[in-house]
């Protein structure tokens, strides 16, 4: 293998992983539903404090899916710059 090639693979290789979005829940316990809105069913809660990974979150950031968690009111989670605006354009969510 060529030099540069094999330094090329080495860079790709070593180059660390973009780490997930993050945000942190900020005003009390708040409720985890089964998709983005409130006639979802509440599915559990978040405790205040807990810094929680975010997959996507709508376009208007009001709700966001927390990893292998549900949905959340993006309102409660602090750390807008790290919401995503991407909800998959076909998302039905239960009950559609």
């Amino acid at each position: 293998m060529r030099p540069l090639a094999l330094a090329a693979l080495l860079a790709c290789i070593a180059a660390p992983a973009l780490a997930a979005p993050t945000a942190r829940v900020s005003g009390g316990n708040i409720a985890v539903h089964t998709g983005p809105g409130m006639r979802y069913p509440t599915i559990g809660r978040i405790p205040d404090g807990t810094e929680v990974t975010l997959d996507y979150c709508t376009r208007d950031d009001e709700w966001c899916f927390v990893t292998d968690t549900g949905w959340v009111l993006g309102s409660y989670l602090v750390g807008w710059a790290a919401k995503i605006p991407v909800t998959p354009p076909n998302f039905a969510g239960p009950g559609w």
